[in-house]
C-alpha cells in the first residue's frame, strides 16, 4: 500500500481540485494516487461529504487562533466576490472548509506517514530508554549503558532491555511485613529529558515512568503501607495486596489504592498535578485534607488550593504508555512542554500568546518531532525553525506581512 509520502504535495493537489482549480492533468494525477492509496481516497471522500466538512469547520473554529479564523473569514469573502464573476471559480462554503480541513485533519491524519528523509533538514528525534539508579549506599549506576545485577538488602536486583526489576529472595519474601512503617533502603530512579524506563518493584508493581522523571521506592517494602515519592509521570498497574495499600506520594499530596492502573502526572515544575484512573479504584488526599476518590475513566485534577474531579478520555492522558501521544483541544504551549521533555528540546515563542493556540490530533510517540512541527505549518497559524535543539515558533502570518 502506498504511503503518504509526500504529504504536502498530496494535500496541494486534493486543495486545487476540491476547490476546483486543478487541470485536466491534475486531476487524472489525483485519481491515480486516489487508486493506489485507499487511506487516502477515504480522506478525499470524507473531505468531499458536506455534513462531515461542516463539523470539520466547527471544529476548527474552537482551536484555531482568532487571528487566523478571522482572516479565513475574509478568504472566504474574497472567494464569494470571486465566484460572483467567474463560474470556474465557484467555490461554496464547504470548499472553502475543506482548506481547513486540508490544513488541519488531514496534517494530523497523515503526518504520521511522512518521509523525513529531505537533503539539509534537521530531524529531532524522540527519547530513548535510559535511566539513573542511586542505589542505597549512594552509588549510581546508568542502568541504560549495561546489564545490572546484584542484590540490595536481600533483594535480586536485575536491569535488562529497558526493564529495571527487584525480585525478593527466598529469605525476603518469608519475612513479616506487619511491622510499623520505619525507614528502609531506598533506590531512587531518575528518567532524564528524552528517556523512558519501566521498573518492577518488589511487590510485583510495573511503573511505566516517563521522561523527566525520579521515582523513590523502596528495595523491599516494609510496614502497613507501600509507600514510593512520584515526581513526574508514571503509569502504575499496581499489584494487589489488601492488607497493605500502595500509596503514590506527590508535592500535591498522595494517592492511595489497593490494586489498580492509573496514571499520574505531577512534575515538580507544574502547580498541577492529575491522577487518571483506568481500572479499579484510587483514593487522592491532598495537602488541605480534602479527598477525591475515583472510578475509572475519571481524573483528579489536584492545585496547591483547589481541586476538582472529571471525567475524561482516557488515551490522551494514558496512550503515550502504548506509543501514541492524543491531543484534544489543548493549548500549544502544554503540547510542546510534553515534547520538550520526551525530545529533550527547548521550545521559544515569538509572541506568548502563540502558547494559547489550541489544536487536535494523533501522533506517534516514537516517530520525530519534525511531523508534528510540519502538520502545524499545515494549518496556516504558524511556522517554525530548528537550532540545534531549540525550536522557534512564530506567527506565519505576520512572517507574511513583513515580507510584503
Amino acid at each position: 500500500m502506498k504511503k503518504f509520502e509526500n504529504v504536502y504535495q498530496d494535500a496541494a493537489l486534493m486543495r486545487k481540485v476540491l476547490l476546483g482549480e486543478a487541470d485536466e492533468v491534475e486531476q487524472k494525477d489525483l485519481e491515480k494516487q486516489l487508486a493506489e492509496c485507499p487511506d487516502l481516497r477515504n480522506v478525499y471522500e470524507q473531505l468531499r461529504s458536506g455534513e462531515t466538512l461542516k463539523v470539520a469547520f466547527g471544529e476548527y473554529q474552537k482551536y484555531s487562533s482568532k487571528k487566523a479564523y478571522q482572516s479565513f473569514l475574509q478568504s472566504i469573502g474574497q472567494m464569494e466576490s470571486k465566484r460572483r464573476k467567474s463560474r470556474s471559480r465557484r467555490v461554496g462554503w464547504y470548499a472553502a472548509a475543506a482548506v481547513v480541513t486540508l490544513a488541519v485533519t488531514l496534517s494530523f491524519y497523515m503526518s504520521n506517514y511522512i518521509s523525513s528523509e529531505k537533503e539539509g533538514k534537521t530531524l529531532i528525534q524522540p527519547g530513548t530508554q535510559q535511566a539513573q539508579l542511586t542505589l542505597s549506599d549512594g552509588s549510581v549506576i546508568d542502568v541504560h549503558r549495561k546489564e545490572v545485577s546484584v542484590v540490595v538488602d536481600g533483594v535480586q536486583v536485575k536491569y535488562k532491555k529497558g526493564v529495571l526489576s527487584y525480585q525478593p529472595t527466598v529469605t525476603t519474601q518469608h519475612e513479616e511485613k506487619n511491622i510499623e512503617e520505619q525507614p528502609g533502603k531506598s533506590n531512587e530512579l531518575v528518567i532524564p529529558r528524552g528517556g523512558e524506563n519501566t521498573v518492577i518493584l518488589a511487590d510485583g508493581t510495573t511503573v511505566h515512568l516517563n521522561a523527566g522523571s525520579k521515582l523513590t521506592y523502596p528495595v523491599r517494602f516494609a510496614g502497613k503501607r507501600r509507600i514510593v515519592r512520584l515526581e513526574g509521570e508514571a503509569y502504575f498497574d499496581v499489584a494487589e495486596d489488601e492488607n497493605h495499600p500502595f500509596v503514590v506520594q506527590t508535592h500535591l499530596g498522595e494517592i492511595t489504592v489497593l490494586g489498580t492502573e492509573f496514571n499520574v502526572n505531577a512534575y515538580a515544575d507544574t502547580p498541577v498535578c492529575y491522577t487518571t484512573l483506568v481500572h479499579g479504584k484510587v483514593k487522592f488526599s491532598t495537602l488541605n485534607a480534602e479527598t477525591i476518590t475515583l472510578s475509572p475513566g475519571e481524573q483528579a485534577v489536584v492545585f496547591a488550593n483547589s481541586s476538582t474531579k472529571r471525567k475524561v478520555d482516557l488515551e490522551e492522558y494514558v496512550g503515550w504508555v502504548d506509543g501514541m501521544y492524543i491531543f484534544n483541544n489543548r493549548p500549544l504551549g502544554d503540547i510542546m512542554k510534553t515534547f520538550e521533555r520526551w525530545y529533550d528540546i527547548q521550545v521559544y515563542y515569538e509572541t506568548p500568546n502563540l502558547r494559547d493556540i489550541t489544536y487536535s490530533g494523533n501522533l506517534k510517540r516514537y516517530g520525530t518531532i519534525n511531523s508534528f512541527l510540519d502538520a502545524l505549518e499545515l494549518t496556516g497559524d504558524l511556522t517554525y525553525k530548528i537550532s540545534g535543539r531549540n525550536i522557534l515558533i512564530y506567527d506565519k502570518v505576520e512572517e507574511q506581512e513583513w515580507k510584503r
